[in-house]
């Protein structure tokens, strides 16, 4: 494998206006992704230390699976199309979620930005391991 950068990656992949927001909104997703989990755990168990400590628990466990999986630099990143579907999956199934728990417009966002992100990520060229 090359240690030249495949054209249309890494840093010349932010070279547009259009990309930056991309990754700007990508990066505003992963955090209402990651805080809507919490959101959804806390309102599952009620109120009160127990529901705090299930927030947190649930939102360290997406966090954490996130980093080993989904991240740019993750250890057992999954192939483009896998983390496609599991992006999706994660928007929706959060989306639907925070709006059942009495968060109609975070579940809003998360559900039509994440889409809007993974439809991106699709349209984007690849790298040759894969790797948009």
């Amino acid at each position: 494998m090359s240690d030249r950068p495949t054209p249309g990656h890494g840093p010349a992949l932010l070279s547009t206006p259009g990309l930056v927001v991309l990754a700007v909104v990508a990066f505003a997703v992963e955090l209402a992704l990651f805080g809507g989990v919490g959101a959804i755990a806390y309102s599952a168990v009620g109120s009160g230390v127990t529901a705090w400590l299930a927030a947190l628990a649930a939102t360290a466990v997406v966090v954490l699976l996130w980093g080993l999986f989904m991240a740019p630099k993750a250890r057992f990143r999954l192939p483009a199309a896998a983390r496609l579907v599991v992006a999706a999956a994660l928007c929706l199934g959060t989306a639907y979620g925070l709006v059942q728990s009495g968060f109609p417009a975070w579940g809003w966002f998360v559900g039509v930005a994440g889409l809007a992100v993974v439809a991106a990520q699709v349209a984007l060229p690849t790298a040759p391991d894969g790797r948009p």
